[in-house]
């Protein structure tokens, strides 16, 4: 059984909110995880400009501060998104994040997209999974020593929940590792669109791609190997991401990402969990609904599995706000089916699976 520490919002002459979460770090003995000089990556996530649901950038540098007292070299990140965005390259990434509030300044560390320019900066390891034989990782998150993982708890449009297991399989993957999790299908060009500019037919790694008689780009389904990478390069949009996918395969190839992931450095990760704010939709759009629920608290935890779990709980136990997505007003104990529908805990009970963590738990308050 995992233990999760937890502390409310509730603070005081005793003490403010970067006081409770330096004793939730000191509670669970976090210091373990991270080395002198280690490279440290505060994981979180910038929010879509529009967005201000997401764990704003003075409590993201307590994490730095934790870690340059412990002599480490810390700093904030996050990986391109697939979709179009205020967040798809490094430049708008990066413009995005200063926007929200996430500079060097406010920070106190460097703010580094994880996966480069265009997101083409990863590192490709094995994997003997049911979906893959390999993984692509953002190579910032894979080159550091060790890692912060702070996720802001929400519901989530495709997921059900968002919590700290989302965070690191689609926050530490290039887009192109996105398409594959979000589908399994291969995608296809949209002749309307197709400029013939030749981009995706250069970047296509199995030469799966080339100009038809009406001079558009058109991919050969035999030889597509499913990587995305066409997806990401294309200026015109033109080769849609396939949203479409039943729940089932999405959460095992999340549960496999999330495995392999986590095994790149393993007793070197800390996972801190907001429940605030806590939204029906994913950060990822440039808005954020009224939260379902109350502020609940912090929880911290070595183990994903077991956080995600027991933030699941506080949120289904907690009581809608009046005015929420929950029009009930009362518990039903199970509030993220109600604004996301069920099967949200398949992708908990996949990762229990994998060994990464436990659905069993115990709470401690600080």
């Amino acid at each position: 059984m995992s233990t999760v520490y937890f502390t409310d919002f509730h603070t005081g002459s005793g003490g403010n909110l970067a006081a409770k979460l330096r004793r939730l770090f000191a509670a669970g003995d976090f210091a373990q995880a991270i080395a002198k000089n280690d490279l440290v990556a505060v994981k979180t996530h910038f929010g879509e400009y529009g967005n201000v649901a997401f764990v704003p950038p003075p409590v993201i540098r307590v994490f730095v501060d934790i870690a340059l007292g412990l002599g480490a070299r810390p700093f904030v990140t996050d990986s391109n998104t697939l979709y179009r965005g205020s967040r798809s390259n490094a430049v708008d990434h990066l413009k995005n994040a200063f926007m929200n509030g996430f500079g060097p300044e406010s920070a106190g560390a460097p703010v580094i997209i994880a996966d480069g320019l265009r997101g083409n900066d990863y590192k490709v390891i094995p994997f003997a999974g049911k979906h893959y034989r390999e993984l692509k990782i953002s190579s910032a998150i894979y080159d550091a020593h060790s890692a912060i993982v702070v996720s802001h708890v929400k519901g989530h449009e495709l997921y059900g929940f968002g919590g700290a297991l989302k965070n690191i399989a689609m926050g530490c993957v290039p887009p192109s590792g996105k398409q594959t999790i979000h589908s399994e299908f291969k995608p296809r060009v949209k002749e309307e669109g197709c400029t013939a500019c030749g981009h995706c037919i250069r970047r296509c790694p199995a030469d799966a791609i080339a100009y038809n008689a009406r001079k558009k780009a058109e991919i050969d389904q035999e030889k597509c190997i499913g990587c995305g990478e066409c997806t990401v390069v294309c200026p015109e949009g033109t080769i849609p991401v396939v949203w479409k996918t039943s729940a089932g395969p999405l959460h095992e190839r999340t549960a496999e990402y999330v495995k392999g992931i986590l095994d790149t450095k393993p007793g070197r990760w800390v996972f801190f969990n907001f429940l605030m704010n806590v939204s029906p939709d994913c950060d990822c759009f440039p808005w954020n609904d009224a939260p379902i629920v109350p502020n609940i608290g912090i929880l911290a935890s070595t183990d994903p599995v077991a956080i995600d779990r027991a933030s699941a709980d506080l949120v289904n136990r907690a009581v809608p706000l009046p005015g929420s997505r929950i029009t009930a007003g009362e518990k039903s104990g199970d509030n993220i089916s109600q604004i996301a529908g069920g099967g949200w805990e398949r992708l908990l009970e996949l990762c229990e699976e994998h060994g990464i963590g436990e659905n069993r738990y115990v709470i401690e308050e600080i």
